[in-house]
């Protein structure tokens, strides 16, 4: 019985040795975050970011305009890295005349300045046509096409007339390029997992979710019982 005991005791104690390790280091890291600036550091190791969810953050569209790439997130419209405007119905389309950027939802004209800011919106109150479907241009000028029809302007996007066109180059979308994917990553996202966070989620068991808050339970209980089995062989080597 007792060498069956002190067999059980040795397996739980090769078990629990490693979480023990690790919630003593993590734990001396914490008891030190001000000192070495743990909050201040972060990590951007690829399988770290994935599972916090952080690798790459994926446009609904994206659109590459001249020397603009604009993409939409949910309802936030973005100039390459920067967010300009917010805009409920997703963007369809966009073109460029002299330098300005217009871009097109369902029932809307969004206008961007050559800086990348927002201007204004244009809809149906100004005389854009409704229902829109996409964008595109015909000799410079721009052409919408609509569940009703065609539709042309001049640049200055007020008279609208219902035409029908052959040629017209519409827009179409776009890849993220790389350097602007990773500035957007940066914008949701910023630097990377602070080091501090990382390691009190190793400290906690968050960093394995759930699991891991019910794994440290169950280490928990096995120090128990071997500081209880421990102390039984303990009072019995006296007899």
């Amino acid at each position: 019985m007792n060498g069956m005991l002190r067999s059980w005791h040795r397996s739980i104690g090769i078990i629990i040795t490693l979480f023990v390790l690790i919630l003593s280091v993590t734990g001396i890291l914490l008891n030190h975050t001000e000192d070495w600036e743990l909050d201040q550091h972060h990590l951007t190791w690829p399988w770290l970011l994935d599972h916090y969810g952080l690798s790459n953050v994926e446009a609904d569209v994206a659109y590459s305009l001249n020397d603009k790439v604009i993409t939409q997130f949910d309802d936030e419209v973005f100039v390459n890295d920067n967010p300009v405007t917010t805009n409920l119905n997703q963007i369809i389309g966009g073109i460029t005349i002299d330098d300005i950027t217009i871009l097109a939802s369902t029932n809307e004209l969004l206008l961007i300045s050559p800086d990348g800011e927002f201007i204004e919106k244009m809809s149906a109150s100004a005389g854009v046509p409704e229902q829109i479907q996409n964008i595109g241009l015909f000799h410079g000028e721009p052409v919408l096409q609509t569940r009703n029809g065609m539709w042309r302007s001049d640049y200055m996007l007020e008279d609208w007339e219902k035409i029908s066109l052959q040629g017209v180059s519409w827009s179409i979308q776009s890849t993220v390029p790389s350097d602007i994917q990773k500035q957007l990553d940066s914008h949701f996202y910023g630097e990377g997992v602070s080091i501090e966070r990382f390691v009190l989620d190793l400290h906690n068991g968050h960093i394995l979710n759930g699991i891991g808050v019910w794994l440290l339970d169950v280490v928990a209980v096995l120090l128990i019982l071997i500081s209880v089995s421990g102390l039984w062989m303990w009072s019995r080597s006296g007899k």
